[in-house]
């Protein structure tokens, strides 16, 4: 006599899939959870404290880079740093690099090009000021890089932050609501309408609205995001690329 097969234990958010199975997502979600996989959600989800490592691998510093470097054991081959950016990054108008872009502005305006240390993603503020301010920059288009039927409506989002990062030699995650993290916060705002005529490398297509954290968390009513039509609303007048500075400069710094 055969014995029969043992019964699967499959569980309830478990379903069949072709002779097997295949968990469904709140069960994929329940199975890594009890695991310690944790969801992580930017806004929602609390991060969780985790123990420190005896030893662990630490962020190696990030030098700028001139654009001649080569990329090496290629052969007979011969490109360059420079040749990389102009392959993935010369469509500047596109969502991912606009911001990275709005920022590099910022700093610009700001300092000498000399003086502008490699970009940081992963800070609670983009742009540091000469006096020590902390900046937030935000950018939106009416033109983007793909077909449109209209231009696009312009909101400004992302205003609050949690600090994502851990500290203490990555020895905690410090617990913190969703805030925000800047002391000024530059609406930056490729403005052109024209498609045949657009140039982003062009300062005198782009306008910049300069607003205090407090004046922004008024404003939003202690949002997430804020709408141009909000601002034109309270008569909130955007600045050229050349009047950033003072402008930054003139808000007072906070306690």
């Amino acid at each position: 006599m055969v014995a029969k097969p043992a019964r699967d234990q499959r569980t309830p958010s478990q379903s069949h899939s072709s002779g097997s199975y295949r968990e469904t997502g709140m069960g994929m979600a329940e199975r890594l959870y009890r695991n310690g996989w944790e969801p992580f959600d930017y806004l929602k989800v609390s991060v969780v404290q985790k123990p420190a490592r005896e030893h662990m691998y630490k962020r190696i510093p990030v030098s700028k880079l001139t654009g001649t470097e080569q990329f090496k054991n290629v052969g007979s081959k011969k490109f360059s740093v420079q040749e990389f950016w102009s392959y993935g990054f010369s469509n500047l108008n596109s969502n991912v690099l606009r911001g990275a872009l709005a920022e590099f502005i910022v700093e610009n305006a700001l300092r000498g090009s000399e003086q502008i240390d490699v970009r940081n993603p992963w800070g609670d503020s983009d742009v540091i000021a000469p006096d020590g301010k902390k900046i937030e920059v935000k950018c939106c288009s009416y033109i983007q890089d793909w077909d449109q039927n209209d231009f696009s409506k312009i909101l400004w989002s992302g205003l609050k932050a949690k600090t994502l990062y851990w500290s203490s030699a990555v020895s905690d995650f410090p617990r913190s609501p969703a805030d925000y993290k800047s002391d000024i916060y530059v609406l930056a705002l490729f403005k052109h309408q024209d498609h045949a005529t657009l140039d982003i490398l062009d300062m005198n297509q782009w306008c910049f609205y300069v607003l205090s954290k407090d004046r922004i968390k008024e404003l939003s009513k202690n949002g997430n995001s804020i709408s141009l039509i909000r601002l034109e609303k309270f008569d909130i007048t955007p600045v050229g690329f050349t009047e950033i500075s003072k402008t930054i400069a003139d808000i007072p710094a906070l306690n």
